[in-house]
């Protein structure tokens, strides 16, 4: 039996994701998929637009297996630790043969070979790389020149480059590094992204990217707007939601957003993960500004501080993410649970086999977490749960929809023609 895992996001789920799952059935033989997927926050520093459980359904419609949720404090991280979490937990189910990733370069050779670079920094990297970004340069670029500069030896610096330049391949990059430190034997395949780019505003036929998606939801207010672009399933389900959970968009975290930050002051705010000195005191100096989330995190915005760096920041603040619990996870070796959000009635064997050879728990009932030792992977899954509080609570603001606790949720069983699958 072979098992193939995927990271993701499925926000919302449209059909460059049913091809990506598509493909990797075809190019691992897989029995079966693995979606690691993020939950109601994702790495944009944003509410995802479809809440965690209306995702998991729409992946288990379209090619995915079993769904397990990557935990808040990864969802919404850099890609180094995003990536990090959820290859950690991948690799502890013991079940994982091959991870997946899209990328916009189709030589995996390449990108292993860039990985093994990166992951082997030198001091004078570091040191190079903080100057060039203290003197006003964006992360991207003075990354690439400090490899220039303290690596001259260094082939083919242009080919890096490019591969430095493709949002895919950054992320597939870190996938590799973290594959590497944990010394995983999961095997990885690369799928080259077609038709449209990461956050493109353009489409292709039937393709859009899934920022162009949310973009044409927020503005236009329709699912008319976005139907070709998603699998007839998926419309089907989102129509059931619409306006009841979904859609859900940045500026409708202002209120919350605008409490949290008004009872914050310079030093509280540098203990929350992404929050810097510079852009605590920023915060503090602007926020009597504040109008909206999307207006205020415009208003930080710096030559050194990227937008989505402060998104990030921001809603770390909102969510209560510090700096030393990030740290607290890392050396306690990032995985410490499998929550199962969903599953195929067909992957019932996987679930077996999980719970069988997983290094760490497996969760598919939530009030089992309370049986996690006490210690720092007890307090990420609790504090996962107060994010679904914040989420629910949005949704409940902007539709007036009662909030329903991830605690206390009821699991279903649903059918769409001959497949029957789980969300719990």
């Amino acid at each position: 039996m072979k098992t193939a895992g995927v990271i993701a996001e499925f926000d919302p789920f449209h059909n460059g994701h049913a091809f990506f799952l598509r493909r990797v059935r075809e190019l691992t033989s897989a029995d079966f998929i693995i979606a690691l997927m993020s939950g109601d926050f994702t790495q944009r520093g944003n509410a995802a637009v479809a809440g965690k459980k209306l995702r998991t359904e729409t992946a288990l419609l379209n090619g995915a297996d079993v769904v397990i949720g990557l935990p808040v404090q990864y969802s919404t991280a850099s890609a180094e630790l995003f990536a990090m979490g959820g290859v950690a937990i991948l690799d502890a189910l013991q079940c994982v043969d091959v991870l997946c990733f899209g990328t916009e370069e189709s030589d995996i050779g390449k990108l292993k070979k860039t990985a093994e670079i990166l992951g082997h920094e030198t001091v004078e990297y570091k040191e190079k790389l903080t100057s060039l970004l203290k003197k006003g340069m964006n992360y991207p670029a003075a990354r690439m020149q400090a490899l220039k500069e303290t690596m001259p030896a260094l082939e083919d610096a242009e080919g890096m480059e490019d591969i430095l330049a493709g949002p895919n391949n950054i992320l597939a990059l870190e996938y590799l590094k973290a594959i590497n430190k944990l010394g995983s034997n999961m095997d990885t395949v690369n799928i080259k992204r077609e038709a449209v780019d990461h956050n493109a505003p353009d489409t292709c036929g039937v393709y859009s990217s899934g920022g162009n998606i949310r973009q044409m939801l927020q503005r236009k207010r329709s699912l008319d707007a976005v139907k070709d672009y998603l699998p007839e399933n998926t419309l089907s389900l989102l129509k059931e939601h619409w306006e009841k959970d979904f859609p859900v968009f940045d500026d409708d975290m202002s209120s919350l957003m605008r409490y949290r930050l008004l009872v914050e002051n310079e030093d509280s705010l540098r203990q929350y993960a992404d929050m810097n000195e510079d852009l605590a005191r920023r915060v503090v100096n602007k926020r009597a500004e504040f109008e909206d989330v999307t207006q205020f995190t415009g208003l930080l915005k710096t030559k050194n501080l990227t937008y989505t760096r402060i998104s990030r920041a921001l809603l770390h603040t909102m969510l209560s993410v510090k700096r030393d619990e990030m740290e607290q996870y890392a050396t306690a070796g990032y995985a410490g649970y499998a929550r199962v959000l969903g599953f195929r009635a067909g992957a019932s064997k996987l679930i077996d086999i999980m719970r069988a050879e997983s290094k760490i728990p497996v969760i598919t009932r939530t009030a089992d977490h309370r049986k996690l030792p006490e210690g720092p992977f007890r307090d990420m899954f609790e504090a996962d749960l107060r994010a679904a509080d914040i989420y629910h609570s949005i949704v409940k603001d902007v539709y007036g929809t009662d909030m329903v606790h991830d605690i206390s949720a009821p699991a279903y069983t649903a059918e769409y023609g001959s497949l029957c699958y789980h969300v719990l």
